[in-house]
């Protein structure tokens, strides 16, 4: 079982690994064990509390009170640990109280000098529980010196745990690590530079005789792509410094022209993928009407983008150790990658993977978006059924499953696909069907905009999953139903047909996943991929 680490920054970095890991519960990491770190300031932003909820029922659904394995040809395939890391800057929350700045006056007049110099007042005096707010040159400093004194002072705590997990798997083969956020913002900007170099110093100071030397890795340069409303300048002028989304084009230029040439940077990093859009305009929304500058209201909507930066960290895992350690060992290291898509801004499976598994994905994330539809409605309500012995009469087998876990089945659903408020009939968009609409609705992302025209209750009741989840392209992907039957009836056919449980699986609930994986395989035609 191979073990990957992944580390997300700030609230892009967050809603990155929300993308990852709806990788990993299609099944794109099959047999594989996820190590992931969230690092950001802002521990009570939204973005962050939702990848905590998502992790939390992903790791409930592989099993409540019971250790979990990575698996294969299944959903919910990898093992996922999460570990998280916020600066905790205790009552001193500006940076001239951090750096005791008062004292130094007195102290070294020279040295405070050059920080009145190089920091203005106002970014010596804002708050920085919600972030760094676009000032990079202050969150790299700040963010570096957090971590290593996190892990030189608490061995117990996630930083450590997670850092001495990669330590203690280079000590027997090389590691692949990747780091995800944008260069434009505030936290993620800050901190991609300074990563790789603050865990090796950290690992130095503390580890004797221990190093990352083995450890390889590659990163997301993901520049502007969304934008929110301008401040006020009540607003601006309370919170002294605040990120403006008219500067993230700068931002982003400023960023590029720096990767390009720092060379500790260059030294550290094998592969950057640069990741971006013409189209800048997606506008977040959240719970305030207001422009925020973090905490528990700023949940925003995912974007496709993300997706493609957790397909940015599925291409660098998949890539050969040697090819990594021939980067590592050329003068200039870190090589650059580049994704292109259609003018017509239309994303297929193809333009977030290679070519070649294409229908794989096609595959994994077609059936998994049905299995939203039989597990999370109550109409069908499948999965509590074959709790309860509705659907095999004969077979006792999965009374067993424990009702926390069918709830996080159906808890992970919400968050994937729609959430249905049964009081009046509306729906809550989740992750997909929020990438749906950032790429601007119809037909131009992934599966057929029909499945996103449903906007209430009875049309996801009404909906025909057999055959309208695929795009044209995909269209032989397909299932017909008798005159007297339905998509469900036929479904629940093929499942009770399908026997072949997978005696290396032990939880129940995984075992019934993996079996209606199966009975759609078979009804989707897509049993010949995995043969081959």
């Amino acid at each position: 079982m191979e073990k990957l680490f992944l580390i997300g920054i700030g609230g892009t970095g967050m809603r990155c690994l929300e993308s990852f890991v709806h990788l990993c519960a299609i099944g794109m990491f099959d047999e594989k064990e996820i190590n992931i770190l969230a690092l950001d300031t802002d521990r009570d932003n939204g973005n962050f509390r939702r990848l905590k909820d998502l992790i939390n029922v992903y790791n409930q659904v592989k099993g409540v009170d019971k250790d979990h394995f990575a698996l294969k040809d299944t959903f919910f395939s990898a093992k996922i640990n999460y570990f998280e890391f916020s600066p905790d800057y205790g009552q001193a929350t500006k940076f001239s109280q951090v750096t005791d700045l008062l004292s130094l006056r007195g102290e070294d007049k020279i040295k405070a000098n050059l920080v009145n110099l190089l920091f203005t007042k106002n970014t010596r005096e804002f708050d920085l529980k919600h972030g760094y707010r676009a000032q990079t040159h202050l969150g790299s400093f700040l963010m570096y010196h957090s971590i290593v004194d996190e892990f030189l002072t608490n061995n117990n705590g996630h930083l450590a745990k997670f850092i001495d997990t990669i330590v203690n798997t280079a000590s027997n083969d090389s590691v692949k690590a990747f780091v995800m956020g944008s260069v434009f913002g505030g936290t993620g900007a800050s901190s991609i530079p300074i990563i790789p170099k603050a865990f090796n110093t950290a690992v130095a100071s503390s580890r004797e005789g221990r190093s990352l030397s083995n450890v390889y890795f590659g990163s997301t340069l993901l520049t502007n792509y969304f934008t929110f409303d301008k401040p006020s300048n009540s607003h601006l002028s309370s919170q002294k410094i605040v990120a403006t989304a008219e500067k993230f084009a700068m931002n982003s230029q400023a960023a590029m022209m720096f990767y390009n040439e720092d060379e500790t940077v260059k030294e550290m990093y094998q592969k950057f993928y640069m990741i971006g859009t013409q189209n800048a305009g997606f506008k977040t929304t959240t719970k305030s009407t207001t422009t925020l500058t973090g905490g528990a209201k700023q949940e925003n909507d995912s974007h496709y983008i993300e997706l493609l930066a957790a397909f940015a960290a599925y291409d660098f895992f998949k890539t050969p150790k040697n090819n990594l350690e021939n980067i590592k060992n050329e003068k200039r290291g870190v090589k650059y990658y580049f994704r292109t898509v259609e003018d017509d801004g239309k994303l297929d499976f193809g333009d977030f993977i290679d070519i070649a598994n294409a229908e794989n994905l096609a595959q994994k994330i077609g059936l998994f978006t049905v299995m939203s539809f039989i597990v999370n409605l109550k109409k069908y309500d499948f999965f509590e059924a074959a709790r309860k012995g509705k659907i095999l009469k004969n077979i006792d087998a999965y009374k067993e499953i424990d009702p926390r876990e069918v709830e996080a089945l159906k808890r992970y659903f919400d968050l994937y696909h729609f959430k249905v408020d049964y009081d009046n009939g509306r729906l809550k968009n989740g992750w997909l069907r929020q990438l749906h609409f950032s790429a601007g609705g119809g037909d131009k992302f992934l599966l057929n905009s029909k499945l996103f025209s449903c906007n209430n209750l009875r049309e996801l009741e009404r909906f025909d999953f057999n055959k309208k989840i695929y795009l044209k392209n995909y269209e032989h992907r397909n299932y017909s139903v008798s005159f007297f039957s339905s998509a469900y009836d036929t479904f629940e056919k093929y499942f009770k047909e399908e026997t072949n449980d997978d005696p290396a699986i032990t939880n129940k609930c995984e075992v019934l996943i993996k079996r209606m994986r199966t009975a759609l395989n078979e009804l989707y035609k897509f049993t010949e991929i995995n043969k081959r």
